[in-house]
């Protein structure tokens, strides 16, 4: 089961673009290994942007989705998984 976010996150990410870390309700989360990654080109007809998705699993065992919303750098904790 899985719950919707959707929250601004700091993210420290690594040369490729690929996040390392993460900030979420004032703690730092470790990325482990990203399990999956994709590109969304988004609701462009109401003007969103692309969206680079990324499946991580924390140092700590949760597993969660992250993006990168292309045109602006910033980065959404979307989805966390139960």
């Amino acid at each position: 089961m899985t719950r919707a976010v959707e929250t601004p996150v700091q993210v420290v990410a690594g040369p490729e673009g690929r996040p390392r870390r993460f900030r979420w309700r004032r703690r730092w989360y470790a990325v482990s290994r990203v399990l999956d990654e994709w590109t969304d080109s988004g609701c462009w007809w109401e003007g969103e942007g692309e969206k680079r998705f990324f499946r991580v699993e924390t140092a700590a065992g949760s597993m969660l989705e992250l993006y990168r919303d292309v045109s602006t750098s910033g980065w959404v904790l979307y989805r966390v998984y139960d």
